[in-house]
């Protein structure tokens, strides 16, 4: 395949999701998923037996569920003081940012509502302009902070196109350092 070739190929990507039929799709199919998950949120209660499995689940639909609260830090802090807590920081860090894309996919899917409602384009391209030069270090940090409403960041940054394999890595490495702090806590304090 040569150069050109290569290009072509990117750039018919790069169409499909821009598209609109395909950003319509993605942001039904992420409020399709949540709604699923909250309509069978009573048979997930049993989760939590799982061991290491049911800290992943969990913390996948903790951070799943957009802006409503769920169980997940208290799951690390507790798994910690049962299991390695490494380990349940681990897990459950990588499970928080596969539940995070969730809100990405959500602001991906409906970037052009925010392109409509913000009608001159300023402030869209202000967001864009600092995810692209401070996305990365910004979403690591607020992974790191237990903040309430992260989800809102992942939001913003689908809406500004930022890449999404840079946001899960900023998210899986903030997520993962966050919880094996609570999960080491969880240890110290339950156990002693």
């Amino acid at each position: 395949m040569n150069m050109a070739d290569h290009k072509a190929k990117k750039n018919n990507w790069q169409k499909i999701g821009e598209g609109k039929s395909f950003r319509i799709a993605v942001f039904v199919i992420s409020l399709l998923l949540l709604y699923l998950l909250w309509i069978n949120r009573d048979d997930l209660k049993d989760v939590e037996s799982w061991g290491f499995l049911g800290i992943f689940v969990i913390n996948f639909i903790s951070n799943a569920t957009i802006i409503l609260p769920a169980p997940g830090t208290a799951s690390v802090f507790v798994g910690g003081a049962i299991w390695n807590p490494l380990a349940v920081g681990l897990l459950s860090g990588i499970g928080a940012a596969f539940g995070e894309l969730f809100a990405y996919f959500l602001g991906f899917g409906g970037r052009g509502v925010l392109r409509f409602v913000e009608k001159g384009g300023k402030w869209v391209k202000t967001l864009e302009g600092f995810f692209h030069r401070a996305g990365f270090i910004t979403t690591f940090v607020y992974a790191l902070i237990p903040l309430p409403f992260f989800d809102v960041l992942g939001i913003i940054a689908g809406a500004v196109n930022y890449p999404v394999w840079k946001f899960f890595l900023a998210v899986l490495l903030g997520r993962i350092i966050r919880n094996v702090i609570i999960a080491l806590s969880g240890a110290k304090f339950l156990t002693d």
